[in-house]
């Protein structure tokens, strides 16, 4: 995982954003960027969603990396093998692509995720300002209002269906 964290780190860090082995066209952070084709984003192009509230409270650092575990192992479980882990809080995006170990509050759940991104055969991790993904912090939301975990697979929920729209003719 070190060699691949110092990759995503690089890239990350770079005029450009690669996927595996191809690199995408820059484009401004502050508009959704689609996945290139045969990758799936965790936080993306609606193919599934899950959404579940947090029993608890938690600060946002920890939030974001629970959401992280969460779509991460939903994607597992829906079989997607090349993925984009995609979130708003940039500084959980550079504690997930350190090499350093980590020992604060937070390190358990950056070695989930880490460990989590181990079972795709391709995988990345990018930044994404809350407006350039209005679908995630939409199901957030939502989830915030359920007791279960929710999922949706293929079908969106209709309440969705205008957040999608306006994601789409962003691009």
């Amino acid at each position: 995982m070190t060699t691949l964290a110092q990759e995503f780190f690089d890239a990350n860090n770079s005029s450009h954003i690669r996927h595996g082995c191809r690199a995408s066209i820059p484009v401004p952070l502050h508009v959704r960027r689609p996945p290139t084709p045969g990758n799936y984003k965790i936080n993306g192009e609606f193919m599934a969603a899950c959404g579940r509230r947090l029993q608890g409270s938690y600060g946002a650092r920890q939030t974001e990396f629970m959401a992280a575990i969460e779509g991460l192992r939903f994607a597992i479980d829906m079989g997607f093998t090349n993925a984009i882990l995609e979130m708003d809080a940039n500084d959980c995006i550079q504690s997930i692509l350190s090499t350093e170990e980590c020992n604060g509050v937070d390190g358990l759940m950056i070695e989930e995720v880490k460990s989590l991104l181990n079972n795709f055969r391709a995988v990345g991790c990018q930044w994404t300002p809350r407006c350039g993904n209005k679908v995630a912090h939409a199901v957030a939301q939502f989830a915030i209002h359920c007791n279960e975990f929710v999922t949706w697979i293929e079908d969106a929920p209709i309440w969705l269906l205008h957040v999608l729209e306006a994601d789409v003719l962003s691009l």
